[in-house]
């Protein structure tokens, strides 16, 4: 199973962007597709990026949580989410709303989709977490998240862009029940020479691969892992 995450960027230089990105995409041929910084803004376009972006690739199943209200001093209040493209049936999807520390700018809300596999359930979870400055706003989001996937009874792929530039330094909260994308070494926020787009996996997954794209896609770089089961 191949999944990349890739933050879109918004609209910024749409058109010079849009071919490199289905350029990337139609080379590395990924299964899943996890977006973040998806956005409607109805004066440049009725179709947020994904939509606009599968229209070419031609996804069978697609999937948008695009429920935040955004200011802009550009454009009228619009909103931004998450989308999800797959090869494969969507059997399930859910949005849940991250509490909102009174100090951060944004709302943040993660997206929940099941993916049917030759007919097995894969859980996944997309996630856009809150830049992390003079506050750390995305570790409480981590842990929200990840309590509440485990209150569920639930293990997740949880994938997107953490907003966090050292994930390896946080095992106590992950790793008794995941492995993470840190395994290798690579960049996904060039411009600030760090990575803040992560995978982590159940334990019964195992990373087989895990690549980046180049710089032209957007100001992050896509990140691709493939990935299989500990037992057959």
């Amino acid at each position: 199973m191949k999944i990349t995450t890739l933050n879109l960027q918004g609209f910024t230089n749409w058109q010079q962007r849009k071919s490199e990105i289905l350029a990337y995409l139609t080379e590395t041929k990924p299964d899943i597709i996890l977006f973040q910084e998806v956005v409607f803004i109805p004066e440049i376009s009725p179709f947020n990026q994904a939509q606009l972006l599968n229209q070419e690739l031609r996804y069978p199943y697609e999937h948008s949580s695009v429920t935040r209200l955004q200011n802009s001093t550009e454009h009228t209040i619009f909103r931004e989410g998450l989308a999800i493209l797959s090869k494969h049936p969507l059997s399930k999807t859910d949005t849940i709303v991250l509490k909102k520390d009174p100090a951060d700018e944004h709302n943040r809300i993660v997206q929940l989709v099941d993916v049917l596999m030759d007919g097995q359930p894969v859980l996944l979870a997309n996630v856009h977490f809150s830049i992390t400055d003079n506050q750390d706003f995305a570790t409480p989001q981590l842990i929200e998240t990840l309590d509440t996937i485990d209150a569920k009874g639930e293990q997740r792929v949880i994938a997107g862009d953490f907003n966090l530039d050292h994930l390896e330094a946080m095992t106590n909260i992950w790793s008794d029940q995941y492995e993470a994308s840190t395994q290798v070494p690579y960049i996904s926020f060039p411009s600030w020479n760090k990575r803040n787009d992560y995978f982590l996996v159940p334990k019964n997954f195992v990373f087989e691969e895990i690549t980046t794209s180049g710089d032209a896609l957007s100001d992050h770089r896509a990140v691709t892992v493939k990935i299989g089961t500990t037992h057959k």
